[in-house]
């Protein structure tokens, strides 16, 4: 098992899950199923993920909310935020260095089930105007939604 995991708490159980196995620019490491791959690669003491393509710099966990691309990096060919994917098993994660190069693709993606959505107001941003507006629309009865 990792290194840097919690294997036992004062007060909260930890629950027994089932390891998966995930590749890490070509070195075999350990995660737990389904776990997201930036919490992966800390258990194993992993925290530079790329660098940016202009400076270098390095790159990592930044907001761990999906809100910024600080995470980056490919797994099994595709560009994504490691903040918000899941490991597989046998996943092939490599670190971005530079910009990622995109997957050639012979044919349009299939997009289906597209959810259409007849609203009034779209708010952007769940912070104290956000929900103040929320709060004000639910009294006039409009139909919103909020993107966080």
């Amino acid at each position: 098992m990792t290194k840097n995991r919690i294997k036992s708490h004062p007060i909260l159980d930890i629950p027994k899950k089932e390891p998966a196995f995930f590749y890490w620019d070509k070195l075999k490491l350990e995660a737990i199923k389904d776990e997201m791959i930036s919490s992966a690669l800390f258990a194993n003491n992993i925290k530079i993920f790329g660098h940016h393509h202009k400076d270098g710099s390095a790159q990592g966990i930044f907001c761990a909310n999906g809100q910024c691309a600080k995470c980056t990096v490919i797994a099994n060919g595709i560009p994504v935020k490691a903040c918000m994917t899941p490991v597989r098993e046998n996943m092939i994660v490599e670190s971005v260095k530079g910009l990622p190069r995109l997957p050639d693709v012979d044919k349009n993606p299939q997009i289906s089930n597209i959810e259409h959505l007849e609203i009034d107001v779209l708010i952007i941003g769940g912070g104290p105007a956000g929900l103040s507006a929320s709060l004000q629309l639910e009294q006039e009865k409009r139909r919103w939604i909020m993107h966080i």
